[in-house]
């Protein structure tokens, strides 16, 4: 989708990531009780839009948009694309909807990757978080989900998780390490080249 649909609702979000003055993404969200009532179908098709209209999207949880509700829509494609920026997208998933979503961490392996959010305007960051992860969730007719996730998968996982419970990616990372967007880009645009260089040299 190119246009954007303007019915939707805006994202919420920190304008200075130092600066916590927006509740609903900052405090743990309210669980759904099944079954969904057409209401809650309402709200949980509304996320599911919102995360439809944008073009390099990981996820969206129900706080993003104001929604107080433990509820996550993402998707970890099989793309080349994203598999360049992301080589740690070794398992994919299509777009998934989960309420009332979980996770744990399996062993003690984490992985630093750079993260950036809607909900925290104009600035990324290297998050560390668990390379492997159980999850249990149930689907939209309350059907439990149950599985384990790793890498990039396991990554989106979490961060959309970390929503529902109020928690940033920016609480997760070194604060030294926050730095204005563009920047991380560029720099990891520059590695990717070095290594794809280094590569062609070794050959």
């Amino acid at each position: 989708m190119t246009d954007k649909d303007t019915t939707l609702p805006g994202y919420v979000a920190l304008k200075d990531w130092m600066v916590k003055d927006q509740p609903v993404i900052l405090q743990p969200a309210t669980s759904y009780v099944f079954p969904l009532t057409s209401s809650d179908i309402t709200e949980i098709r509304t996320l599911e839009a919102k995360f439809d209209q944008e073009q390099n999207c990981a996820g969206l949880a129900g706080p993003q948009i104001g929604l107080a509700k433990r509820v996550i829509v993402f998707a970890a494609p099989d793309d080349a694309k994203l598999k360049k920026w992301r080589p740690s997208l070794t398992q994919c998933m299509p777009k998934t909807i989960w309420i009332n979503p979980s996770y744990e961490g399996v062993g003690h392996e984490m992985q630093e990757e750079f993260e950036g959010c809607f909900s925290v305007e104009a600035v990324g960051a290297p998050v560390p978080r668990f390379q492997t992860i159980r999850y249990k969730a149930c689907d939209i007719d309350g059907q439990e989900i149950i599985g384990t996730a790793v890498g990039f998968l396991a990554r989106v996982i979490q961060h959309e998780i970390d929503h529902t419970n109020g928690i940033l990616f920016v609480d997760r990372a070194d604060p030294d390490k926050v730095l204005p967007i563009q920047v991380y880009r560029e720099r990891h645009a520059q590695e990717l080249a070095e290594k794809k260089a280094k590569e062609q040299i070794d050959e």
